[in-house]
């Protein structure tokens, strides 16, 4: 019984003649339909080819890893993929095409080496569809997964997604023949296809692809020829080849080859892969869930046992003591009763996957879950039917460009990660540890595992420069080989990704040019040779069209680091980075002037103006704007009275220190600010380019006093914040220098140092405005006391 069929009236007598072909093996090419990684599938198609003896056998897969299928026969530890990728100027991709052990194709492949026949994957190569189909793993099963065939279908048998659907209909039948698999996955897969409402065109130039395999094949005459695709694909090769109806098979002729794509870099090669990356529950476009229990399910079926879930159920309570989780026997007891009870209401002779983890929340779950949440038995559970497994490589398996030459560069430098765990300090003024860093934040920025920077020099906040320093962890991880490999799309050479690796980032919508400056500062460390064209002009137009003075000063500031501070980084009067902070210097002097009073937070601007004060004083020999164009600006933006005080200030700040003002002209400014509300907000600015000249100022601090002496105790409290903040800007050996030099000028000799308020400032401000006050009220009422 065909329970597909029995369940949807959508097969006409052209669907069952299809399918009639689809399921016979005694034709010249027989068509083996498969989800990938069932370990069902992996079974049949195995004692297939052991019995069928075909000449050749044609597997989806990548067809430009033909020439080098012998690697496959290595002795890997799986699971393993071939990997797939390409770059094209700052465009890269990769995808993976995994196998495990109950993978049908993996299946395919070793059988066919058994019996001597001729293999070959017949799948177009990825990087010539990846424009439209840009799916990283490319057995994810996609295709079976979406349409209103597999929605109805699955209401029909009550399973809750295609996960289950397989599972009842294939998976969970150990004694499943191959007749009835065959039945069963046509129909199901050609159901799928002929509901489908949108064929994609990568799957139409693939099957198109594949099916000009099989003819070439067939053209050889010698039969019998094995096809093992994805279900979803089998219908329509059939149809291409033997002119049968099936939908999404027309194609124009100009469509139906591989697109004529050159790139800069292609290739493909093997990888390890793991578990964790191909359970759909966990990994990124994956395949089936729970691998784990698959390979249980596969182990079983080839020891010719029936299947069992005792084995799983022992690693569950393993796992959740590990965990710090209790499952006494009773909840075990629980878990074993209400799978068995769900299994058997759901028509199965033994417990499967779903039944396990419906029995674990149903029997040690109390509390209903939250959307999102997950509870600490249900993580152990998945983590239990995920497994651990990771794969390795055979030694000799090939290896792209760029994993040899992370590997030449790690030895030379004595950098080579190892299982004890190295935390390694450099000095970056010291060549050797140079080099060794420029290295480590190269691996850094291609995502190499094993290299971790955990403290050091910050060169994007530069608070403390006066040591170079850099510390980094170094450990072996399984995934190093794995991300050296994928990093390959990025290029053949370490310094040639890591500039492709840059470009990319720097085509991507950066949001302001500070964060592309910081882009430049995180490449200028890993080598000034990395710095490609790429970024400077894509740095440029994000400067040109940057509006706000915070993001625009972060970028001036990020560059003059680099083209005047760096000891380092060996980018010092680079050319181009000085011609960089030219044009950012000019597009910061005119955001400057259209700002408002409602500019911004007034610190973040202030930080921008030191960063304009400093990038005069620093390279103004490489600037195009002369001095009295530069001071013009302060000077209009000191006068307007549409900026913040504190911007008028820090204006104020930059003429005085350049000597463009005299101490006159500040002392007049300040007091155009003498009011209250301003007064603090001026100062503040003022400090925070002109520390230097202002504290060395008698006159200047001799004017704050007689303005401060003159509020009253409401104004001094309404002052007293940005007065504060003002004069935080200097030391605490610089305000006792201010307030010696105001007593000196008022000739005021203090025996003995001021005494300490036992209250914070702001309290004894607000006591002595409650004062004066109550003492103006005693005054209006005629209370005062008098002497008699």
């Amino acid at each position: 019984m065909n329970p597909v069929a029995n369940s949807v009236n959508h097969a006409d007598e052209d669907v069952r003649q299809a399918l009639g072909r689809l399921c016979d093996c005694n034709a010249d090419v027989v068509y083996f339909p498969v989800r990938h990684h069932s370990p069902v599938a992996a079974s049949l198609v195995d004692s297939l080819i052991q019995r069928l003896r075909p000449t050749a056998v044609l597997i989806e897969g990548p067809s430009d890893f033909n020439a080098h299928l012998e690697e496959l026969f290595l002795d890997h530890e799986l699971p393993i993929a071939i990997y797939s990728y390409f770059r094209k100027g700052t465009i890269h991709g990769g995808a993976y095409y995994p196998f495990c052990e109950y993978s049908p194709e993996w299946a395919a492949l070793q059988a066919a080496q058994r019996i001597g026949a001729a293999v070959e994957f017949i799948d177009i190569p990825w990087s010539t569809v990846a424009h439209e189909d840009g799916l990283m793993h490319r057995f994810a099963d996609g295709e079976l997964r979406r349409g209103r065939f597999v929605d109805l279908l699955c209401q029909r048998m009550q399973v809750e997604d295609f996960d289950d659907l397989w599972d009842q209909l294939i998976e969970s039948h150990p004694a499943l023949e191959l007749n009835d698999y065959l039945q069963r996955t046509h129909a199901l897969c050609l159901q799928i296809r002929l509901w489908d409402e949108h064929i994609s065109m990568a799957d139409r130039k693939r099957e198109a692809f594949m099916a000009d395999r099989i003819r070439a094949v067939h053209a050889d005459g010698k039969y019998p020829i094995l096809v093992v695709t994805g279900g979803y694909h089998s219908g329509a090769l059939a149809a291409l080849h033997e002119n049968l109806e099936c939908p999404g098979i027309e194609l124009m002729p100009a469509e139906a080859g591989p697109s004529a794509i050159s790139f800069d870099e292609v290739g493909i090669a093997l990888t390890t892969y793991s578990y964790e990356r191909l359970d759909s529950l966990t990994g990124y476009n994956a395949g089936m869930p729970n691998p784990g229990f698959y390979e249980q399910a596969w182990r079983q079926r080839q020891a010719g046992s029936g299947f069992s879930h005792a084995a799983l159920l022992q690693d569950l309570v393993r796992e959740l003591r590990i965990r710090k989780q209790t499952m006494s026997t009773a909840d075990l007891i629980a878990v074993e009763t209400s799978a068995r009870a769900l299994a058997a209401l759901r028509g199965r002779k033994h417990v499967w996957r779903r039944d396990l983890v419906d029995g674990v929340t149903s029997a040690l779950i109390k509390d209903e879950l939250e959307v999102g949440c997950e509870s600490p038995f249900l993580s152990a559970v998945h983590a239990v039917l995920r497994g651990n497994r990771r794969g390795k490589l055979a030694t000799g398996t090939r290896l792209p460009p760029l994993v040899v030459d992370i590997r030449d560069q790690l030895f030379a430098t004595a950098l080579e990660p190892k299982l004890q765990v190295q935390d390694l300090a450099l000095d970056l003024l010291q060549p050797a540890d140079l080099a060794k860093s420029r290295l480590l934040n190269r691996l850094r920025l291609l995502q190499i595992r094993g290299f971790e920077f955990i403290g050091g020099t910050d060169f994007l906040k530069r608070h403390n420069l006066r040591e170079l320093r850099e510390t980094w962890r170094i450990r072996w991880s399984p995934e190093f080989e794995a991300s050296c490999i994928e990093a390959s799309r990025f290029g053949t050479l370490l310094v040639d990704a890591v500039s492709n690796r840059l470009a990319e980032a720097a085509s991507q919508p950066l949001t302001n040019a500070e964060v592309a400056a910081e882009l430049l500062v995180e490449a200028a460390r890993a080598g000034i040779e990395i710095l490609s064209e790429t970024l400077f002009d894509k740095l440029r137009r994000l400067i040109d069209a940057e509006a706000a003075f915070a993001s625009i000063t972060g970028a001036l500031g990020h560059l003059l680091f680099l083209y005047c501070h760096d000891e380092a980084l060996g980018t010092k009067e680079v050319p181009r980075i000085g011609a960089l902070l030219d044009v950012t210097f000019e597009r910061t002097l005119w955001v400057l002037e259209a700002l408002g009073q409602a500019g911004g937070d007034a610190r973040t601007q202030l930080r921008g103006m030191r960063a304009i004060l400093e990038t005069w004083q620093r390279a103004n020999r490489i600037l195009s704007l002369q001095q009295n164009e530069f001071s013009a600006v302060m000077h209009r933006v000191e006068s307007d009275p549409r900026k913040p005080a504190a911007l008028r200030g820090a204006a104020a700040g930059v003429l005085w220190t350049i000597g463009m003002a005299n101490d006159e002209q500040i002392l007049a400014d300040l007091l155009l600010f003498a009011v209250p509300s301003d007064l603090g907000d001026f100062l503040a600015g003022l400090f925070a380019v002109a520390r230097e000249v202002a504290q060395r100022h008698a006159q200047l601090v001799q004017t704050i006093d007689r303005l401060v002496n003159g509020f009253g105790a409401n104004d001094f409290q309404e002052a007293l914040p940005s007065l504060r903040l003002a004069f935080t800007y200097f030391t605490p050996r610089e305000q006792h220098y201010m307030l010696s030099t105001l007593f000196d000028s008022l000739g005021l000799k203090p025996a003995q140092p001021l005494a300490t308020l036992k209250v914070d400032a702001a309290t004894a401000a607000e006591a002595l405005a409650l004062e004066e006050r109550l003492f103006e009220l005693i005054a209006r009422y005629g209370l005062e006391c008098r002497d008699e």
